[in-house]
Order: structure tokens, then sequence, then C-alpha cells
């Protein structure tokens, strides 16, 4: 672990370890870029570089292709490469607190990723290609400028949390609550979106039916319901759905 030593690059140690090295955490540091000797690292399966000043990732990081979790929140990224879609054992991907502005397709093409975050840029859309990711079962996608989602995302029928909050949209794609059959945690806070529209959205009150069906309970207003009235809101393991005030 080469985390929090406010270094400026990796240790050439490190990458002279080669396929040795399955963790690597170079996180809260003050690392600028990525050495192209990276790829040396062909064991690697976690990958930890948040909070530093990663502007570009090099397209070594894309040859390591045992990585199983990548975290890259809280650097300077503009862009991801292309050929993201190399890390077929990508499990989970965090790019939060970056610059993004838009996603590769290339996403589609990880079908091992549960876990997919991309919180606090400034993202316009979402790739129509995501619906690749067929083990994909949690999308944050809050704190960017959404103000529309691809129908595309409704073939993810694995999506358990989607979160949404802090953009833009004024209403869901029918496919999308139609065909997420597993979607129980939904979050649309500091949406412009409002309550009497959602009800009007083909496939709401599909998954309405769903969500009530496993718990009795929904969540109205950012307050849970059960069937008796108002209920505290302390179990967070309920299914719910999070929409906001109208």
């Amino acid at each position: 672990m080469v985390s929090e030593l406010h270094s400026q690059e990796l240790p050439s140690s490190v990458v002279e370890l080669g396929g040795a090295v399955k963790t690597l955490d170079a996180a809260n540091n003050r690392l600028a870029a990525l050495p192209p000797a990276l790829s040396a690292l062909t064991g690697l399966q976690r990958l930890v570089l948040s909070q530093n000043a990663i502007a570009c990732l090099p397209p070594a990081l894309c040859s390591l292709t045992c990585l199983k979790v990548l975290l890259l929140d809280g650097n300077a990224l503009t862009s991801l490469p292309a050929d993201l879609g190399a890390l077929s054992k990508l499990e989970k991907l965090s790019v939060a607190g970056n610059r993004l502005t838009a996603l590769p397709e290339s996403l589609g093409a990880l079908p091992a990723l549960r876990s997919l975050c991309v919180a606090r840029n400034a993202l316009a859309t979402l790739p129509p290609s995501l619906r690749g990711c067929g083990a994909l079962e949690e999308l944050d996608a809050s704190g960017n400028s959404l103000s529309e989602l691809p129908g595309e995302l409704g073939q993810l029928t694995r999506l358990r949390v989607l979160l949404l909050d802090d953009n833009a949209l004024r209403t869901l794609p029918s496919p999308l609550l139609l065909g997420c059959t597993s979607l129980s945690t939904l979050s649309l806070h500091g949406n412009p979106v409002q309550m009497n529209a959602l009800e009007q959205t083909a496939g709401w009150t599909e998954m309405q039916a769903r969500t009530q069906g496993k718990n009795a309970k929904r969540v109205a207003g950012g307050v849970l319901l059960g069937q008796k009235g108002l209920d505290d809101g302390l179990d967070h393991q309920l299914t719910r759905v999070v929409v906001p005030h109208t």
C-alpha cells in the first residue's frame, strides 16, 4: 500500500513486483499520471487511485485484465479510455467526483460489472450500451446533468439500486420501469420530476406493485409509508421508492 504518502508518482519498486501484486492502494496522494509500465502488474485485481490529481488514464490500464475493482473517485478525469471494455472481469467501477462529460460505449462490454458509480460528474446522458452489463446491480448517477435516461436501461434485469438524485430528470422511460424487474431502490431527490407525471408513465404502476408486493411498503415524498400509515423509516433494508416532494 502506498496511500497517503503525498507521492507525485508511483514508486518504481511497485511496478517491479510485476504479476505478484494483487492489490494496489495509492489513494490520497498527488498522482497526476500513471506510468505506461503499469501494464507489468498483470495479476492486479484491485486498484485504488481515489483522491489524486489524475487527469488522463494510460492505455496500459486496459491491459490489466484481472482487475475486479477499480476506484478512481476524486480525480480530475475528463474522459475514460475507449477500451475500458477490455476489463472483462471488472465487478466494481467508481469514478465519482471527476469531470466526466460522457462515458465510453465500451462500458457495455463489462459482463461482470455489478456496481457502477459515476456520481458528481457532468454527464448529460448515459450510454445505451449499458444494457450489456447484465450483472449490474447498483448504479449511482447522482449529481450530474441528466435530463433523460436511455430506455435500454430496462434490459438490466438484475438492477436493484438506481440513484439519480440531483439531476434534471422530468420523467423516466417506460422500458426502464417495465424491464428492471429487480429494482427495489429508486431515488430521485433534487430532480424536477413530479409525482403525478410518474404515476401517468407506463410501467410505474407495475413497478409500484412489484415493490409493494415484496414489503407492502412504499416511500412518497421521502417518507416511508406502510399499510398502517406513517412508518419510522429506520429500516434501510426495505424496498423503497424515493421521489421528491410535490
